[in-house]
């Protein structure tokens, strides 16, 4: 694993995170691999395909939220050749309605592949735990 494409593929997670925040949709859009792109968010419609329906759920997102950021820690990265698996703990934050918000304890992952203009998403997959299960049980009880 080079430690170079680790660093690049953190770079490009940091990138979205801002670009996310600044409300930058074409920073958004070029992080993406095109119509092959899949996205998963924690809400029960969010499942999306392609680019234009990566668009529409930023769309969506910049129209619901006064304001919002993710703030990543524990990233992990794993890249083997042209392709990149990352992981890293998300809290997504902000207003919506003149009303604060903070979702803590989200897990992403992201997969990602080499491109000749650099790292682009493939899927991006964020989830939250299932809050029925207890810690420690591998199935509710």
């Amino acid at each position: 694993m080079s430690d170079t494409a680790v660093d690049e593929v953190e770079a490009v997670l940091r990138e979205w995170a801002e670009a996310y925040r600044a409300r930058d949709m074409g920073a958004l859009l070029r992080n993406a691999i095109g119509d092959d792109v899949q996205l998963v968010g924690t809400g029960a419609d969010e499942v999306r395909f392609g680019l234009d329906e990566y668009r529409a759920q930023a769309t969506r997102d910049f129209s619901q939220a006064d304001d919002a950021e993710f703030r990543l820690s524990n990233l992990r990265v794993t890249a083997i050749g042209g392709a990149a698996f990352a992981y890293c703990d998300v809290t997504a934050s902000g207003s919506a309605g003149g009303q604060p918000f903070e979702m803590s304890g989200l897990r992403m992952t992201v997969g990602l592949v080499r491109t000749d203009d650099g790292w682009r998403f493939v899927q991006t997959h964020l989830s939250a735990p299932d809050r029925a299960q207890a810690e420690g049980r591998s199935f509710e009880d």
